[in-house]
């Protein structure tokens, strides 16, 4: 680029002078890096393992560098020390299953609202999420953007669009599949966009299911598959797919319980939302009174959640309630059975849905998973140290070093009462202390966007 003509007569010297002072670089040199100590926490570490008292952390960067008794970890000089005595230290949560599209009732959409629910999720102390399901341009810049640090976020995985039959349950966020010769250019698609994994969805069949996994191995990309009903059916197993993106609703088929050797099977729990359509959780509204929903959601989607907890249901409706609300008593049961056989299950909503919301429903899910019958310490891993194996990359979800510094800090004990999850003090992603403050939405600065018309 040439310079003005009244520059071009100044010394190269005095020009570059003049050029940083009006025109200042985003970065003249990088900080050095502050290394920031939480002393005398009690420690879990999200494998499952039991709490440890009177424990250190030591983060520098974006990563753990020590961990042990408070009595031996040797804190650097110039260490931004924290004493969090007589509160929990533990991983940041990892929802497996969201849609980032919005809204509120898990069909219309408020893409314009992003930046609620991505701060939802982070209020919450979510610092990783898994998109299930979206408009992929949409998905995979937020993506980029949130990983470059442009856009405050948790780290996002995705699948991109839904891979369906020929007539889509979801058309914006889905490829549309006739036939098995589309699969080849659609996997291509998607790979070109470096999704995480690619999801088939109810409409199709056997064959197309087992050429998206043919074509996802050429490639590095797993499948996983939401047929409704038949999620949990061994037939769909046989054809290859990496996981499961719901807990069946049915009774488990027994090969699910001892898997042989090079036939393992994973599944996304998502009780939530199995919760969500038995209309449990809407009996009444004191769950939208929950802090992390009542400080991150706008006066409009309040307003509408609060109206479905008091309609009157169908007469279609009332007659299903009575099957719904026996699927999710089953989803609970398969939830036990399946920790209790060893079975990789990682923690998902499918928020949002009516009392099902981004950020809250995983703390939500971790209740959930306790009444099924699974220890706190059982739950939170699989919110955590369980997600990092799921996505093959243990690099988070566990505290230890080396391990990228995703932390919250609680005021209580999980490990003893599992809803002391949401007493969130501190939230760090990548070693950064993210003010929970800002993250509450403010009615006189929110720009008021409502849902749109569904997606389904």
């Amino acid at each position: 680029m040439q310079r003005p003509a009244f520059l071009q007569r100044l010394p190269v010297r005095t020009f570059l002078l003049l050029s940083l002072a009006f025109f200042p670089p985003f970065v003249l040199s990088a900080p050095p890096a502050t290394t920031l100590v939480l002393r005398h926490g009690v420690l879990i570490d999200g494998t499952g393992a039991a709490a440890v008292e009177d424990d250190t952390v030591v983060i520098s960067g974006d990563k753990i560098v020590a961990i042990g008794p408070s009595a031996a970890v040797n804190v650097p000089h110039g260490s931004r020390i924290i004493d969090v005595h007589g509160k929990t230290i533990m991983p940041g949560l990892a929802d497996m299953h969201v849609h980032l599209v919005g809204g509120w009732d898990g069909n219309a959409v408020d893409i314009l609202g992003y930046q609620r629910y991505m701060n939802a999720l982070l209020y919450a102390g979510v610092t990783t999420v898994m998109d299930t399901g979206n408009i992929q341009p949409f998905i995979v810049q937020m993506r980029a953007e949130v990983a470059a640090g442009r856009l405050l976020g948790p780290r996002i995985y995705c699948v991109g669009s839904i891979v369906d039959g020929a007539d889509p349950v979801w058309p914006p966020i889905s490829y549309a599949v006739a036939s098995v010769a589309q699969v080849p250019r659609i996997v291509a698609r998607l790979k070109a966009d470096r999704v995480d994994f690619i999801k088939a969805y109810v409409g199709l069949s056997h064959p197309q299911i087992r050429a998206l996994v043919e074509e996802g191995r050429k490639v590095g990309l797993g499948v996983l598959v939401d047929q409704w009903i038949l999620n949990g059916s061994p037939d769909i197993v046989d054809d290859g797919i990496y996981a499961f993106a719901h807990l069946p609703t049915r009774a488990l088929d027994p090969s699910f319980l001892s898997q042989p050797p090079g036939r393992s099977i994973r599944f996304i729990t998502t009780l939530a939302v199995h919760e969500s359509f038995a209309r449990r959780r809407l009996t009444d509204g004191h769950f939208l009174t929950e802090p992390l929903i009542a400080d991150t959601t706008p006066a409009a989607f309040m307003t509408a959640i609060q109206a479905e907890v008091h309609r009157a249901l169908t007469t279609d409706e009332q007659a299903q309630l009575p099957r719904r609300r026996e699927a999710f008593a089953q989803a609970l049961r398969n939830a036990k059975a399946l920790a209790d056989a060893g079975v990789l299950m990682a923690a998902g909503t499918d928020a949002p849905y009516p009392g099902d919301a981004q950020g809250e429903g995983l703390h939500r899910e971790l209740e959930l998973l306790v009444e099924a019958g699974l220890t706190p310490l059982q739950a939170i891993a699989v919110a955590t140290g369980n997600a990092g194996k799921f996505v093959k990359d243990e690099s988070w979800g566990t505290l230890r070093p080396g391990s990228r510094a995703d932390v919250l800090v609680i005021n209580g004990r999980p490990d003893r009462t599992i809803s002391d999850s949401r007493k969130i003090d501190m939230v760090i992603r990548a070693g950064q202390i993210i003010d929970r403050a800002r993250l509450k939405l403010n009615p006189s600065t929110d720009p008021g966007y409502e849902a749109s018309a569904p997606a389904g």
